[in-house]
C-alpha cells in the first residue's frame, strides 16, 4: 500500500497496513500497524492515548524482587568468581564453576566492564536486573523508567529514578535496555540520548523482539513478539542502522538469544489463550522440540529476539 510512511527509514512504497489485537491480558482492541517492505520494521500507526490501561499494576516489570534479606556470602563469592571467569579476568574458582554453570549475564562480554563500572539501565521497572547484578559484584547500578510511581532508593544502593532518558545527565560505561526500545514512541530520540549519555570507550546493550524472524513468518499476528499495543516498533537489524546512522554509535555484533517461549506463547494465542495460560497444555516432549529448534533459529540468526551490542 503506497502513501503510509515509515517512521524509521521514510519508505512510502509497498508498505503493508494490519490490523493487531491486544492479547497478552485478552482486551482484544484492534490497533493497526505498518510493515515496511524496505527495513522490514513492524510499527504502531498511531499509538493510543490511554497506554496506561495496558499496563496494569500486575504488569511483569513492576514487579517487585524478592530476595533473601540477608545475603549468603559463600554464595556470594561464588557468585562473583564465576561472573568475574565469564568478563575475561583470571579466576580459578569461577573457572572450575564454568564447567557446572552458564553465564548469569551473558550480555556482558568478556574485558568490556568491571564491577566498579558505571551502569545503567534503562527502561528497568522495579529493577530486577539492577537487584540481581548488585548481588552478584556490581557497585555502581542506576536505573530510570517514567512509569514507575516515583523514585526508588534501596538500601543496598541500587538507585531507580523516575525519569525519562532525556531528563538523564550524567554519562555511563555500560546502558542497557532489556526489552524496553520496543515501547518507546521514539526510538530516534533515545538513539541520539544514548550517543549523549554513553562514555567513549563505553557499551550499549539493546535486547529486543526482532521481525525478519521465523515466528513473525509462522505465527503471523499470533506471534507473541508483537505484543500490541505496548510494542510500538519491532526492529530489524536494518532499521537499528538506520537509527545509528544519525549518530556516532555503530553496532558491534548481535547475538540472538530468543527461547522456547516464541512458540509455547504464540501457540497459546492460536488457540484463544492469555499469555499467562498454563503450560501444562504442552506435553515435554513439544516443549523440548521447541527448545531445540530456538536454538537452531539463533545459530542462523533467525531467532524472533536479539541482543544488539553498539559502540562508538
Amino acid at each position: 500500500m503506497d502513501g503510509i510512511k515509515c517512521k524509521i527509514c521514510n519508505n512510502e512504497s509497498g508498505n503493508d497496513l494490519i490490523i493487531l489485537r491486544e492479547r497478552q491480558l485478552g482486551m482484544g482492541d484492534m490497533f493497526e500497524y505498518i510493515v515496511c517492505s524496505s527495513c522490514k520494521c513492524i510499527q504502531i500507526k498511531e499509538v493510543p492515548p490511554d497506554m496506561g490501561k495496558y499496563y496494569p499494576s500486575e504488569y511483569y516489570a513492576f514487579d517487585e524482587s524478592t530476595f533473601p534479606s540477608k545475603l549468603n556470602w559463600f554464595n556470594f563469592f561464588l557468585k562473583k568468581s564465576l561472573i568475574r571467569y565469564y568478563m575475561g579476568y583470571f579466576d580459578p574458582a569461577g573457572y572450575l564453576l564454568s564447567f557446572i554453570f552458564d553465564h548469569p549475564f551473558p550480555w556482558i562480554r568478556k574485558r568490556e566492564i568491571s564491577f566498579n563500572s558505571k551502569i545503567l539501565d534503562v527502561g528497568t521497572g522495579a529493577g530486577r536486573k539492577l537487584l540481581s547484578l548488585k548481588r552478584s559484584g556490581f557497585r555502581n547500578l542506576t536505573g530510570i523508567d517514567p512509569y514507575i510511581e516515583g523514585d526508588i532508593i534501596f538500601e543496598n544502593g541500587v538507585r531507580i529514578f523516575k525519569k525519562d532518558i532525556s531528563e538523564v545527565d550524567e554519562k555511563y560505561d555500560f546502558i542497557t535496555l532489556h526489552h524496553s526500545f520496543e515501547h518507546m514512541p521514539d526510538p530516534a530520540s533515545v538513539v541520539k540520548h544514548l550517543s549523549r549519555l554513553l562514555n567513549t570507550d563505553g557499551v550499549i546493550v539493546i535486547r529486543i523482539p526482532v521481525a525478519d524472524c521465523h515466528a513473525w513468518y509462522k505465527y503471523g499476528e499470533f506471534w507473541v513478539g508483537l505484543d500490541a499495543p505496548r510494542h510500538f516498533f519491532i526492529h530489524t537489524r536494518k532499521s537499528i542502522e538506520i537509527l545509528l546512522n544519525n549518530t556516532d554509535l555503530f553496532i558491534d555484533d548481535v547475538v540472538f538469544d530468543s527461547g522456547p517461549l516464541q512458540f509455547l506463547r504464540s501457540e497459546k494465542y492460536k488457540r484463544g489463550m492469555i499469555q499467562s495460560a498454563p503450560d501444562n497444555i504442552f506435553t515435554k516432549e513439544e516443549i523440548e522440540s521447541y527448545t531445540r529448534e530456538a536454538e537452531m533459529l539463533n545459530r542462523t540468526g533467525k531467532g524472533d529476539m536479539a541482543c544488539f551490542f553498539i559502540k562508538k
